[in-house]
C-alpha cells in the first residue's frame, strides 16, 4: 500500500511541476491534495485522472503510456456512468480528462467532452460566480479556475473562428485566478476581472490571470487575421486599406499595453529566465512568453509569402507597400525573439544536474509553436528579411548580436533543441521535430520555402486572384525582396508616410481605457451573411471517422491549426503497442465498442487505501508498471521537495 501511495505522490509531483502553471491547470489545491493523499482520503477517480495525465512524465516509456491510457479509461467510464448527476465534482473530472485527451491528440474526444463540460459549467453557473455558499474560498476558486480553463480551451478549439465560441467573454462574470498566496492560504480576495484596468503591484491575480488576458487577445488577433485572409467572408468586400491598417495597429497597441502591464518580475530578461527556469512556475512563464511572441507572429504573418491563409490580391493592392514591408519585419523579429528565448530556456535546463526530473524546457505547448517559428525564420533567410531588423520592430530583442544567416540558422536550431527532449515522451513532438528538420533540409537544397497551402489543399481552395495578374505571393515576394514590380502602378496610390500613421517603430503608450470590454468588436461573420464559417482544423480532425481514408494524422501549427504530418495513434514512440489489459479498451479501439460499457467500475470511496485496486488496475499491472519505472529516478522526491 505504501508503494502505491508513493506512485501517486510521484504523479502528483509531476503534475505540480509540469502542468499546474499552464493556463488554469492549477485548480488542485496543493496543500489539500498532499494532505488527503497522506490521510488516505484523496478521491481515487481524481487520482486516476492525475496519473493518466502525468504517466508519460513519470515513466517516459511504453509502460507510462499503458498506465496513462488505463487510468484515463477508468475516468471516462466513471463520467459515463455518472452523467446523470449535476455536480461540480464531475466538472473537476471533466477538466482533467480533457487535459489528457488534449496532450494525447484525441481530438474527437476532446471536442465532445469539452462540449459537455462547458454546458455543465454554464448549468452550474460558475461563470456567473453563483457558487455554493457552504464552500471555502479555495474551493470556490478551484471552480473559477476550471471555468477559465474551459475559456482557454474554447479559443484553442475555435482556431480563430468566432462562430465556434461557447464560453463568450461577456458571460465570464467571474474574477481572474487570484494571487497564488491567497489561494493556498484560503484567504478571500477580490481579484481583477478579464477587462479590468491592471491594478498596482503586487497584483491580485497570478500568472494564470496574465495568461488568460493574452489568450483572449490572441483569439481576437486570430479572428481578425482569419477574416482578412478569408476570400469567402461577406465582410471582405467592405475592407479597405485604412480599416486593415487600423485593425492591425489597434491589436499591436493592445499587445504592447499587455506587455507593459506585466509585473517587473515576469518581464523577459536573462535574470527572469534564470529565476523561473529553476522554479515550479517554469512552465507558466515559458507559456506566457512563447505565446506573446507567437501572438505577434499571428498578427503579422499575413504579410509573408507562402502562408496557408492568404490575403486577396485586391486588398494587397490597396495596402501601402511600406506597411506590408514593416509587417514582414515584425513577423520575423518576433520569430527571432522566440528563437532566442528557446535558446535561453534550454541553456538553463541543460545546466541543471541531479534534479531527478526530465530536462524539459517549457511545456507540451512549446513545441506546438515550433513549426510556425521555423517557417518564418526560413522565409526570412529566403528573402533577407532579417537585415536591419531592430529599426522597425516591437520585439523585445534583449540580446544585441549581429544578425546574419548563421545566426538565423542558430535560432532555428535553438527551436529544435527545445523540441528534441519532448520526442521521447510524445509522438506529436517527434513529428514536429522531423517536419521542421525536413523544412530546413529542403531549404538548404533549394533556398526556397514550400508554399504552406500545398500541404493542406484538402482543407481549402487554391490561391485566389485572376490568372491575368500576379497572385498574393508574387506581390508579397516583390515587397520582401525590395524589387520593383510591374503591377505596382496598378495599386492604389499611397504615400509611404500613410503606413507610418498606422504602424510606427514605437507603439503608442497606454491609455486609461486600455482594457475596455471588446465585445462590440466580435460580431460574427454569420450575422453578415448566410455562408457557414470555415472548419477549424481541430474540428476537421475530430470529424474524421476512425479508419477513414481521408483521415490524415495532424500536428500543431500556427493559429492552433494543424498540418498532416504523421501518426498520432499513440502518445509514445511506437516501440511497443499498447496492451489491452483486463478488457479495458485502449484508445485505438472503436469508441462505440459495447464491451466498453460492460466494465464494472467501483464508485469512489472516502478511504483512499481501500480503493487502490480500482484506480491502478490490480497488483499484476502495478507490479509491471513499477518494474518499468525502476532505476529511472524521476519524481521520486517526497512532497515539498520543490
Amino acid at each position: 500500500m505504501l508503494v502505491r501511495r508513493d506512485i501517486l505522490l510521484r504523479h502528483v509531483d509531476a503534475y505540480m511541476d509540469n502542468m499546474y502553471w499552464l493556463p488554469c491547470q492549477g485548480f488542485l489545491h496543493p496543500d489539500t491534495t498532499y494532505k488527503e493523499i497522506q490521510e488516505g482520503t484523496f478521491d481515487p477517480v481524481v487520482a486516476a485522472a492525475v496519473c493518466g495525465i502525468t504517466a508519460v512524465f513519470v515513466s517516459p516509456s511504453d509502460s507510462g503510456g499503458e498506465f496513462g491510457v488505463k487510468c484515463s479509461a477508468h475516468v471516462e467510464m466513471y463520467l459515463f456512468q455518472n452523467i446523470y448527476k449535476f455536480s461540480d465534482d464531475l466538472l473537476v473530472l471533466f477538466a482533467l480528462s480533457i487535459t489528457f485527451n488534449l496532450i494525447r491528440g484525441e481530438f474527437a474526444k476532446l471536442w465532445q467532452s469539452f462540449g459537455v463540460a462547458s454546458r455543465l459549467m454554464l448549468g452550474l453557473r460558475v461563470n456567473w460566480d453563483v457558487l455554493p455558499q457552504n464552500q471555502t474560498f479555495a474551493q470556490q476558486e478551484c471552480l473559477r479556475r476550471i471555468a477559465w480553463q474551459l475559456f482557454y480551451l474554447d479559443r484553442m478549439l475555435a482556431g480563430g473562428y468566432e462562430e465556434y465560441i461557447s464560453c463568450r467573454a461577456e458571460n465570464m462574470q467571474i474574477a481572474l485566478p487570484c494571487s497564488e498566496a491567497a489561494f493556498r492560504e484560503n484567504r478571500p480576495i477580490n481579484a481583477e476581472r478579464l477587462y479590468d484596468k491592471p491594478g498596482s503591484h503586487p497584483s491580485t491575480i497570478n500568472l494564470h490571470g496574465y495568461q488568460l488576458r493574452l489568450i483572449d487577445l490572441r483569439h481576437r488577433i486570430q479572428v481578425t487575421t482569419k477574416r482578412l485572409c478569408s476570400s469567402s467572408s461577406p465582410s471582405q468586400s467592405q475592407l479597405d486599406a485604412s480599416k486593415v491598417m487600423a485593425d492591425i495597429n489597434r491589436l499591436q497597441n493592445e499587445l504592447t499595453r499587455f506587455h507593459m502591464s506585466l509585473p517587473p518580475e515576469i518581464l523577459l530578461s536573462d535574470q527572469t529566465v534564470a529565476k523561473y527556469m529553476a522554479s515550479p512556475e517554469r512552465a507558466g512563464y515559458v507559456f506566457l512568453h512563447t505565446h506573446l511572441a507567437v501572438s505577434h507572429i499571428d498578427l503579422y504573418r499575413f504579410s509573408l509569402p507562402g502562408q496557408r491563409d492568404k490575403v486577396s490580391v485586391e486588398i494587397l493592392r490597396k495596402l501601402p507597400r511600406e506597411f506590408i514591408a514593416r509587417s514582414q519585419k515584425q513577423a520575423v523579429a518576433h520569430a527571432m525573439c522566440l528563437g532566442r528565448f528557446c535558446d535561453a530556456i534550454q541553456n538553463e535546463v541543460d545546466q541543471m544536474h541531479d534534479t531527478g526530473k526530465l530536462k524539459l524546457a517549457g511545456d507540451h505547448s512549446t513545441f506546438q509553436m515550433s513549426t510556425q517559428c521555423v517557417r518564418v525564420l526560413l522565409v526570412a533567410l529566403q528573402y533577407g528579411l532579417y537585415r536591419d531588423i531592430a529599426d522597425v520592430t516591437t520585439a523585445p530583442l534583449w540580446r544585441s548580436v549581429e544578425v546574419d544567416e548563421a545566426h538565423i540558422r542558430f535560432l532555428i536550431d535553438s527551436v529544435q533543441r527545445v523540441t528534441r527532449p519532448w520526442c521521447d515522451i510524445l509522438n506529436v513532438a517527434q513529428q514536429a521535430y522531423n517536419h521542421n528538420a525536413t523544412l530546413v533540409e529542403d531549404f538548404s537544397k533549394t533556398r526556397k520555402v514550400a508554399d504552406q497551402r500545398a500541404a493542406v489543399s484538402m482543407f481549402g481552395s487554391k490561391s485566389e486572384g485572376s490568372t491575368r495578374f500576379p497572385g498574393p505571393d508574387a506581390i508579397l515576394e516583390s515587397i520582401a525582396t525590395g524589387k520593383p514590380e510591374e503591377y505596382h502602378s496598378r495599386m492604389a496610390s499611397h504615400s509611404p508616410s500613410d503606413s507610418t500613421r498606422w504602424l510606427g517603430s514605437h507603439p503608442s503608450s497606454p491609455t486609461p481605457n486600455m482594457f475596455a470590454t471588446k465585445t462590440g468588436t466580435q460580431t460574427t461573420e454569420a450575422s453578415q451573411g448566410d455562408a457557414a464559417p470555415g472548419i477549424p482544423l481541430f474540428l476537421a480532425q475530430a470529424r474524421n471517422r476512425p479508419g477513414s481514408a481521408t483521415q490524415d494524422p495532424l500536428t500543431y501549427d500556427a493559429e492552433n491549426s494543424l498540418m498532416p504530418m504523421g501518426d498520432l495513434d499513440a502518445v509514445l514512440p511506437d516501440t511497443n503497442p499498447l496492451m489491452n489489459i483486463e478488457g479495458v479498451p485502449m484508445s485505438g479501439m472503436h469508441s462505440g465498442d459495447p464491451s466498453m460499457f460492460q466494465q464494472a467500475i467501483p464508485q469512489p470511496s472516502a478511504g483512499f487505501l481501500m480503493a487502490q485496486q480500482s484506480v491502478f488496475g490490480g497488483d499484476v499491472f502495478m507490479e509491471h508498471y513499477m518494474n518499468r519505472q525502476h532505476g529511472q529516478g524521476g519524481y521520486s522526491q517526497p512532497p515539498g521537495g520543490y
